[in-house]
């Protein structure tokens, strides 16, 4: 079962920190649906803490934990879809990242090379203001792993990565989470330009409570933008529906379309035999035993 709520007492609970595409957008138009870019918190029964992507609403995300006693030996497991900017810029304004007492373990994928040697990258000094603490141990324990074809467990939660369709070159996953009878799927970078670029998608969200899936562009547009690595509202709701998923979250809006324009896309799906809903910041769910 899947309800709205600000409880923290359940088997699943999620947050939404960021969920605009590409470049933040903090605009009076989008302050329903939120500017910030991927960064979605999942807390499991057992107390663990796995957060989905490091845009830009990871900083807010930190700014929370750290007024909740995360600062006192808190620990989180960071899953990265891949490497494009808008779902890593977040870590260097991570404030968990400075404190000695927190241990982030960072999961991805750097495309031949170490993970931890892509991350550093964007920190470099000519274009990053604060320390490195990927080279110079600032703060908290850092560790990583990249990501294999083994599912990840973190406590009670069974995670699995499958590569999606997104960029030539680009390695991009989506993920599943399956915890205590709960299951989430969030695959934030996905075009199906193909019928087997939907298969690893299907395998991720069959049957799960919640799907945040891409739909970075509306239907009326996608045509003149298909080759983008990024599908269409209709395209969302299509593997939703082929997935038999409980609910969709609409996610990974286009950084030009405002509050009204997602308004009519979630319109456009009120008759659908998917629940769809567009993803707003700060929204949270719960995901627990029927």
């Amino acid at each position: 079962m899947l309800r709205h709520s600000s409880s923290k007492g359940c088997r699943l609970h999620i947050k939404l920190w960021g969920t605009r595409g590409t470049i933040p957008t903090p605009t009076p138009q989008t302050t329903r649906y939120g500017g910030n870019t991927p960064c979605v918190a999942v807390h499991a029964a057992d107390g663990e803490l796995i957060i989905l992507d490091a845009g830009i609403g990871l900083h807010w995300l930190g700014e929370e934990l750290l007024s909740n006693g995360f600062a006192d030996g808190g620990h989180a497991h960071i899953l990265l879809s891949h490497m494009h900017w808008g779902h890593i810029q977040g870590l260097p304004f991570f404030q968990p990242m400075l404190v000695r007492d927190c241990h982030i373990h960072l999961h991805g994928c750097g495309d031949g090379s170490p993970l931890m040697d892509v991350l550093h990258r964007q920190m470099e000094h000519t274009y990053c203001p604060v320390p490195d603490f990927f080279v110079d141990g600032v703060g908290a324990r850092l560790t990583a792993t990249d990501i294999g074809a083994a599912p990840i467990q973190v406590g009670v939660t069974t995670i699995t990565a499958r590569r999606v369709n997104h960029a030539p070159g680009v390695t991009t996953f989506g993920f599943r989470l399956d915890s205590c009878g709960q299951s989430l799927a969030y695959i934030p970078d996905v075009e199906y330009l193909e019928p087997g670029h939907r298969q690893p998608a299907l395998a991720l969200a069959e049957g799960v409570d919640l799907l945040i899936h891409d739909a970075h562009h509306t239907s009326a547009e996608y045509d003149g933008r298909r080759g983008g690595g990024h599908c269409s509202d209709a395209a969302a709701v299509e593997l939703a529906r082929m997935a038999g998923v409980g609910k969709i979250i609409l996610f990974h809006h286009h950084p030009d379309h405002d509050d009204d324009v997602i308004d009519s896309v979630v319109r456009d799906h009120a008759n659908s035999d998917v629940d769809v809903e567009a993803a707003s910041e700060q929204a949270e769910y719960i995901l627990e035993s029927r």
